[in-house]
């Protein structure tokens, strides 16, 4: 008997875990992510809507360090992916990133850890390299109107 309570406490902790973590839906529109920055808590799942002609990829060198890398098939409706380490995450569609199809999602509270790391990196971008500048940019603008950032 003392099992079964152990375990049904365990479940239901399982199902409370799921039930806090939130879904935030990234719409590919033409050739741009809306929205460009999606802010999001550490286990929440990230949701691709409106995938036709589009694929999406984290760009490497531009997660938190350790964090696990992503890319879905081009046209992978509804491909969601778990985000458990804080920092920003700078991801692309590889058949539109130089028309700017880049995005940001900041993972937890306050300043992304990997801010530095992400500016450090940018030379090892090869193709769409100003569209990746331009979204870190427009990322590190609304993080300051949050004042999350100085």
């Amino acid at each position: 008997m003392k099992t079964i309570r152990v375990l049904g406490t365990v479940a239901l902790m399982a199902l409370a875990g799921n039930a806090i973590a939130e879904e935030h839906v990234i719409k590919g529109v033409v050739t741009n992510w809306v929205p460009l920055v999606t802010y999001a808590k550490p286990g929440d799942v990230i949701k691709f809507e409106q995938m036709t002609g589009h694929d999406s990829e984290s760009i490497e060198g531009m997660i938190p360090e350790d964090a696990e890398h992503w890319h879905s098939g081009l046209g992978a409706e509804g491909f969601s992916v778990t985000l458990e380490k804080e920092g920003a995450y700078i991801y692309k569609c590889n058949p539109h990133i130089t028309t700017g199809m880049v995005g940001a999602i900041v993972v937890g509270d306050g300043a992304p850890s990997n801010l530095d790391a992400l500016e450090s990196n940018i030379d090892n971008v090869k193709v769409g390299k100003n569209m990746v500048e331009r979204a870190i940019r427009h990322m590190k603008q609304e993080l300051q109107k949050a004042g999350r950032i100085q």
